[in-house]
């Protein structure tokens, strides 16, 4: 954790909070992001761009390692927005029975930004061997700010 630990101070298993908002980063620190996440149990590592999680402004790179599945979520009071940076994944839009309602594939080769509306139920399953993502979205960051079905 060379480069990771030179930008960012983990806050819990996993979870990075960048040192101030104009940080340089590198490949390597993403490398060592994935390798967080393929080492934690839950197979997922998170570098957040914002110092702290009472920002408005949330920047964060999320690491996932397969076999990874998201449970079923959503956010009451935020819409988000993902980029693919590595690798590939589904994200998938579910009804209030848990239904798949649509799905599209976030890829690397196909940087396009996805949002995701408050409110909406939501989930990402890594098809590659790790995926890597840009999400923005608005805080502060609380234990209500995610609900699970």
């Amino acid at each position: 954790m060379i480069y990771l630990s030179s930008v960012a101070v983990e806050s819990e298993s996993g979870v990075f909070h960048s040192n101030s908002w104009d940080q340089h980063l590198s490949t390597k620190i993403f490398l060592e992001l994935i390798e967080q996440a393929k080492l934690n149990k839950n197979r997922k590592a998170r570098l957040c761009l914002h110092p702290s999680p009472k920002e408005i402004l949330q920047v964060t790179y999320l690491a996932f390692y397969k076999p990874y599945q998201d449970k079923i979520h959503s956010h009451p009071n935020r819409t988000e927005v993902i980029i693919p940076i590595f690798g590939r994944a589904k994200h998938s839009i579910f009804d209030e029975k848990g239904e798949i309602v649509s799905s599209k594939i976030l890829d690397e080769n196909e940087s396009i930004a996805s949002s995701t509306p408050a409110k909406v139920w939501h989930a990402i399953e890594v098809l590659s061997d790790y995926f890597l993502m840009l999400e923005i979205g608005t805080g502060p960051f609380n234990s209500e700010s995610t609900v699970y079905r």
